[in-house]
């Protein structure tokens, strides 16, 4: 483990955190909820050495004992549990296993910490399992949960941790901060960000990643699906090609702008007409992208719903939209 990264846009979150803890005022349950591509994990890193570190000041010192053994993914204080696999479930066994690992007593720092992410991938056995553990913490304990979508989580585990808000930066200054950290000219850097929908890291990824042209053409073949729902099949082996997760983010942001422009409180530059569309439609479209999109991790055929969710779109006329 390197040192943890804490942005500039989660200072704030991190300076209350240090506070609480300094102030001896930390829960033995904290709930980091947030975007995804925030930094949340990262932070939660940042909080694990900080309250393992033997001499932590504004961040963990970096050099005690402590600090050498997390950096070199060591340190027999620190838990985590991640998913096994891409579909982001969280097993029983594994909260299991942290569980029985909180019961020890603790070998070189104060405490023992643990980190769950994403905590909304927990099923119902595995949520029960560390709700036990959150009604009687074990001593010296602090369990960081991350989540992207605290909703999902149930109440009786949100009830028991102090919230810690992660939000996204303001969409000027995740730009800037790309220009400077990716060193991307303001054009690329500006539609990396509406990508991304405002998500710093996700929108440095796509940077990386080169795939700012696949958001172009998504719009693009969305633009030209309409009326036209005999395309459908050829725009599934097109969009088919993208993360699935990214693919459903995209559609639902698509047919939000379009509901958004059909409203008259923004335009749709790449969606001719769609001030005529149908604003029911549209806000159907986008509840079912999200629906799918919280899918992905099933076993639910992503190409059957994409169809689906293509067919719907391409069935508003084309001559309503002015194209």
């Amino acid at each position: 483990m390197t040192q943890p990264v804490i942005y500039p846009w989660l200072q704030d979150c991190w300076s209350r955190f240090v506070s609480r803890a300094s102030g001896e005022r930390m829960a033995h349950a904290l709930l980091l909820a947030g975007p995804a591509g925030t930094g949340k994990l990262e932070l939660a890193q940042a909080m694990s050495a900080w309250l393992l570190c033997a001499a932590p000041g504004t961040t963990a010192c970096g050099t005690c004992r402590s600090c050498r053994l997390l950096n070199g993914g060591a340190h027999p204080d620190r838990f985590e549990v991640f998913p096994e696999d891409e579909r982001g479930l969280l097993k029983v066994d594994a909260i299991r296993e942290l569980v029985s690992s909180l019961n020890l007593t603790t070998s070189i720092s104060q405490r023992k910490v643990a980190v769950v992410a994403p905590a909304e991938g927990m099923n119902r056995s595995a949520a029960n399992g560390l709700l036990k553990c959150l009604e009687e913490p074990p001593g010296d304990t602090v369990i960081i949960l991350v989540s992207h979508n605290p909703g999902r989580l149930p109440v009786t585990i949100r009830s028991r941790c102090q919230l810690l808000a992660v939000t996204s930066p303001e969409r000027s200054a995740t730009q800037a901060w790309l220009q400077q950290n990716c060193q991307a000219e303001a054009g690329p850097a500006a539609a990396a960000v509406a990508a991304a929908a405002g998500s710093p890291l996700v929108a440095r990824q796509l940077l990386q990643d080169d795939a700012l042209a696949s958001f172009t053409a998504m719009r693009e073949d969305l633009a030209q699906l309409l009326g036209e729902p005999g395309r459908a099949s050829a725009s599934v082996a097109t969009l088919g090609a993208l993360e699935a997760g990214l693919a459903w983010r995209w559609l639902s942001m698509g047919a939000a702008e379009a509901l958004k422009a059909r409203l008259g409180s923004e335009e749709a530059h790449w969606l001719p007409g769609a001030e005529a569309l149908d604003p029911a439609r549209l806000a159907r479209l986008q509840a079912s992208a999200d629906r799918n999109r919280a899918l992905v991790p099933t076993t639910v055929r992503q190409d059957l719903l994409l169809h689906d969710w293509l067919l719907e779109w391409a069935r508003q006329p084309r001559e309503l939209a002015g194209t």
